[in-house]
């Protein structure tokens, strides 16, 4: 499982940007000072099949998408890559979470071993939530 390749002026206006962990969307997360939702690829057999089913999913849900494009500032990391950053705050143990813009801390965490729905249903929950906090 990997992030999309589109460049942005290719994506289409429905789905979602997963942004990797590079300058370019350090500097965007600084400058829109909002809570980063994090989704972290792990093959781990345990998780993978909820991860895997989810992912594919998300797309599909209307309100998650306008969500993370309107609003959020979505990443995507697969385990093996975790920056250092991430890895001191626990990023290994979640799979899917909302960081802080002010040092990438885990602000919630999602159970992902769950179905899809479910999961997705919690992270549009959290989202709403946090989007009517940060306004």
């Amino acid at each position: 499982m990997t992030a999309p390749d589109k460049a942005r002026r290719e994506f289409p206006g429905s789905g979602i940007l997963w942004r990797g962990w590079n300058e370019e969307t350090l500097r965007l997360v600084q400058q829109r000072e909002r809570p980063v939702p994090l989704f972290v690829a792990d093959p781990d057999p345990l998780v993978w099949p909820f991860l895997r089913e989810t992912f594919k999913a998300m797309p599909a849900n209307a309100k998650l998408c306008e969500l993370l494009r309107e609003f959020y500032t979505p990443l995507y990391i697969e385990v093996s890559a975790l920056p250092d950053d991430l890895t001191a705050f626990g990023g290994s143990r979640y799979h899917i979470a909302v960081l802080s813009p002010y040092g990438f801390t885990p602000l919630v965490w999602i159970d992902v071993l769950r179905a899809p729905d479910k999961v997705i249903a919690a992270i549009v929950d959290r989202l709403e939530r946090m989007q009517d906090a940060w306004r």
